[in-house]
């Protein structure tokens, strides 16, 4: 693929600096009276040439941001207008997911009165760090996932929000991620299954046909094994205790108990299987990495991007790695347990949601209205490859310049297939503890025996709460 920097790259470099000036003004950073630093490092910062730098200051110029000096530079003015500030609590990794960084810098544009502060969450514990702040007046509107969302609806915290207007423009399934009680309380920004993403290359290469919705995981295992012997490497990786990957198991074959001879709750003969497909997959090391003990997903998309392995399970948010590599790679849907059985896999979704004691409820809603509008979401189907909310944006052709994979379209056809961790039927505090007693029997610190009491454990626990609810 041609990386070759076009007009659309170009005008991403400027908006972004400009952006990236915009914000680092009205947050202080470039405090009143210091200057910017000259063209020509601003050229090579944000590789555009002395000519665009000057353009794109000019309109920081109009905005009444700065002024220019000539023979000294470019001063922030020393009147800048007081804006609302508008605390946004957030994690890290939305300026990769959908170009937060982008976002906030149009918004910033189109109302100059009003400052956007991310402020970077807990990515481990990010909700009762959102609730925490919420609770101290430090927060104006907040980020969520689908899980998330979950979590603070099960914790009675939903009320921390304000409720929102449904939109009929956004996806309905990805809208349906933040309804507690029939209340909307969060408006969807983007959203992606977890699908099979592979390296063409490696699939010609050891002359096998690429994967299609036929498969199942056995013949996954089957094509990671070939792939292995004919590489003479891994062939697939994703986390293994993650509550987004070992979670497609269960949702494809569901969580159930019976009962067996002796009255004792055992798992399911489904539900059994299930976990022992995955654990044939994650437990063998002719293709899959044990040296990995990590719960990051930087370590999968890393092991991809070196062509350490051919085949993980991702997210569309993770292909803007890609997005400006030569990477020869494609998508498939994830493969099911039996030949026979129906296609599942696991929706996520990002949300934006408006603090209901916010002192700026005015501007954070308009801050939050902004995110799902048809401005903010073209910017994300034209500079990402994560998947915007608005329908019709969604859908839109587009002069593509990114690595986009062929099958970009294919999750329109797997909207039958979506499920959140909701459709479980267990909190996810329960499905956490799912998580520790899974990596200690990974780690071999406890056999598949022990490993099915303590889930029946888990289920049965639950079980009794909620009948006596």
């Amino acid at each position: 693929m041609n990386n070759k920097s076009g007009r659309h790259s170009f005008r991403e470099r400027l908006d972004h600096m400009v952006g990236k000036l915009r914000t680092d003004i009205l947050s202080g950073v470039l405090q009143r009276g210091a200057y910017l630093p000259a063209e020509s490092m601003l050229a090579k910062q944000f590789e555009l040439s002395n000519k665009s730098v000057r353009r794109g200051l000019d309109v920081l110029v109009q905005e009444g941001l700065i002024v220019k000096i000539d023979r000294v530079g470019s001063k922030v003015m020393e009147s800048v207008q007081e804006r609302i500030r508008i605390h946004f609590g957030c994690s890290a990794s939305l300026s990769k997911d959908f170009l937060l960084d982008d976002l906030i810098g149009e918004f910033h544009r189109l109302h100059p009165g009003i400052h956007i502060l991310p402020l970077a969450l807990n990515d481990f514990d990010h909700v009762n760090s959102a609730v925490e702040m919420i609770n101290n007046g430090m927060l104006d509107a907040v980020s969520l996932n689908s899980t998330q969302f979950q979590e603070l609806a099960e914790n009675g915290s939903a009320e921390l929000l304000e409720s929102l207007d449904p939109d009929p423009e956004l996806y309905p399934i990805a809208t349906e991620a933040f309804y507690h009680e029939e209340q909307l309380y969060a408006y969807p920004i983007s959203f992606s299954p977890v699908v099979l993403c592979y390296n063409k290359a490696h699939f010609r290469e050891a002359d096998l046909p690429e994967p299609d919705s036929y498969w199942t995981w056995d013949d996954l295992i089957e094509a990671a094994r070939q792939l292995a012997e004919k590489r003479g490497r891994h062939a697939i990786y994703f986390v293994p205790a993650s509550e987004n990957r070992y979670s497609v198991f269960l949702l494809q074959s569901g969580i159930q108990t019976v009962a067996d001879g002796t009255k004792h709750r055992t798992l399911s003969p489904e539900t059994a299987n299930s976990l022992s497909v995955y654990s044939r997959l994650v437990n063998n090391h002719q293709i899959f990495p044990k040296y990995l003990a990590g719960n990051h997903e930087d370590e999968t998309i890393s092991l991809f991007v070196q062509e350490q392995v051919s085949m993980i399970l991702t997210t569309f948010f993770n292909l803007n790695e890609f997005k400006k590599l030569t990477l020869d790679y494609d998508l498939a849907p994830l493969p099911r347990l039996k030949t026979k059985d129906p296609q599942k896999t696991l929706l996520v979704t990002i949300g934006a949601a408006v603090v209901a004691n916010s002192r700026q409820k005015e501007a954070a809603r308009q801050f939050v209205n902004f995110l799902a509008s048809v401005e903010a979401q073209k910017i994300i189907r034209e500079r990402t490859v994560s998947i915007p909310a608005r329908k019709r944006i969604a859908e839109m052709s587009t002069a593509d310049h990114l690595n986009r994979p062929s099958r970009y379209l294919m999750y329109r056809e797997l909207f039958p297939t979506f499920s959140y961790l909701k459709d479980l039927g267990l909190p996810i505090a329960v499905l956490k503890s799912f998580r520790k007693v899974l990596n200690a029997y990974w780690s071999k610190m406890i056999d598949e025996e022990t490993l099915h009491e303590e889930l029946c454990v888990l289920i049965s626990e639950q079980d009794d709460n909620d009948q006596k609810v």
